[in-house]
């Protein structure tokens, strides 16, 4: 018997219709649909998805199409529908790129919630379910229901321990939702921390321009602003932050890479040139001071880090010249520091000294690690050429 091709629902060829340039991804979906070759649909249908057009404003031809097409229909319907047939992955991220047109406004929120919770209620595969879970609480993070999102975000966590492998996409979701929350506590160092992990599992080339700028824009205030956060390194060696190289926060760009290398008067350069755009921001005005402690403390960083591993004894007025402090000022920066277990060491108040065993670690760039390292390297090697040279002349019974 000859195989019959089954009808596919009329939206493909409506469709089709309003988005010319995409007539040919449309016809790949029908002829897969309709020969029942369930996977090349779905593949077609990511691609589809993806168009700039469904992203207009007041656009709703994604819904009406999961509807008609993909959505497992009543029994005896002319087209049976094939969501139960996807990969529960690929169903779930496809019903989220849908559920993004019901807007988000307050109803659309509310209207995108229960289409996810309808759509989940049909999944069974753990990994799906959770990027559902995960989109949901979203959603009721974005309707203003702090708690009740914290709640749901707990929840997932707890599921996603359950697993040793998780598909990319889902620890995505996560991290994101986590960002989102921390960003909604005004938690500066926890956002800081999950949007690096969300950047670690999601392609930069999945984010718009905008969405780009704007996570890189605020983890740089947060990165600023964290209490605890005393090292850069893994943003400013992110390529997102190139998103805004050549804008109008390339200002913040300067900031951050002012503080990573420890730069006071850089740091007072760029706070007085971008003043009009730093008095915009609400965060960094109210951390005016705790930002001229923070510098302080990156500067003292990075002189401890350059003295030489057997002179690790510090005079307060060297640092004092450095930090651009009053001398009697120091030994307070060096009992915080001390305290925030950035550096470890023991304080002379009389000699005015600090004895230097440990600074905290960083993630350095190729800059760094020349301006560190070669100068070291070309100090110990000339230090090995003098032991040597003296074991030669005192010893030459030894080395004969």
């Amino acid at each position: 018997p000859r195989f019959k091709m089954a009808s596919t629902p009329e939206v493909l060829n409506t469709q089709k219709a309003a988005h010319g340039h995409l007539a040919a991804v449309y016809d790949k979906i029908q002829v897969s649909a309709s020969s029942k070759l369930w996977h090349q649909a779905t593949l077609a249908l990511e691609e589809l998805v993806q168009d700039a057009c469904f992203n207009a404003a007041g656009n709703k031809d994604l819904i009406a199409l999961y509807n008609e097409l993909v959505k497992d229909q009543p029994s005896g319907s002319s087209w049976s529908g094939f969501g139960s047939r996807m990969n529960a992955v690929k169903h779930a991220t496809l019903a989220i790129k849908v559920s993004k047109q019901h807007g988000d406004a307050e109803p659309g929120i509310e209207e995108a919630i229960k289409f996810l919770e309808a759509v989940g209620k049909g999944l069974t595969d753990k990994e799906a379910l959770l990027l559902m879970r995960l989109e949901v609480a979203r959603r009721t993070l974005q309707a203003g229901r702090v708690e009740e999102a914290k709640e749901k975000l707990e929840a997932s966590k707890s599921v996603l321990s359950d697993f040793a492998e998780l598909d990319s996409s889902v620890n995505s979701a996560y991290y994101r939702v986590s960002a989102l929350l921390q960003k909604t506590l005004g938690e500066a160092g926890e956002f800081y921390k999950c949007s690096l992990l969300y950047l670690a599992y999601t392609p930069l080339a999945t984010l718009t321009a905008e969405e780009k700028q704007a996570l890189a824009f605020d983890l740089g205030l947060a990165a600023l602003c964290a209490e605890k956060l005393y090292q850069f390194g893994e943003l400013l060696l992110h390529p997102i932050l190139k998103c805004l190289e050549g804008t109008a926060g390339q200002w913040l760009v300067n900031m951050l890479n002012a503080f990573n290398k420890g730069d006071i008067a850089e740091f007072e350069k760029v706070s007085a040139d971008s003043a009009a755009a730093i008095n915009q921001q609400p965060a960094l005005v109210g951390n005016a001071q705790r930002l001229r402690e923070k510098i302080r403390i990156f500067a003292l960083l990075e002189q401890l880090r350059d003295i030489p591993a057997d002179c690790r004894t510090v005079a307060f007025s060297a640092i004092a010249e450095r930090t651009k402090l009053p001398e009697l000022e120091v030994e307070l920066l060096l009992m915080k520091s001390l305290s925030l277990d950035l550096v470890r060491g023991v304080i002379s108040g009389v000699d005015n000294t600090v004895r230097v065993t440990w600074v905290h670690p960083r993630v350095m760039d190729r800059e760094s690690i020349n301006k560190l390292t070669l100068p070291k390297l070309a100090d110990w090697m000339a230090k090995v050429d003098k032991t040597s040279v003296f074991l030669a002349n005192e010893t030459p019974e030894i080395l004969a």
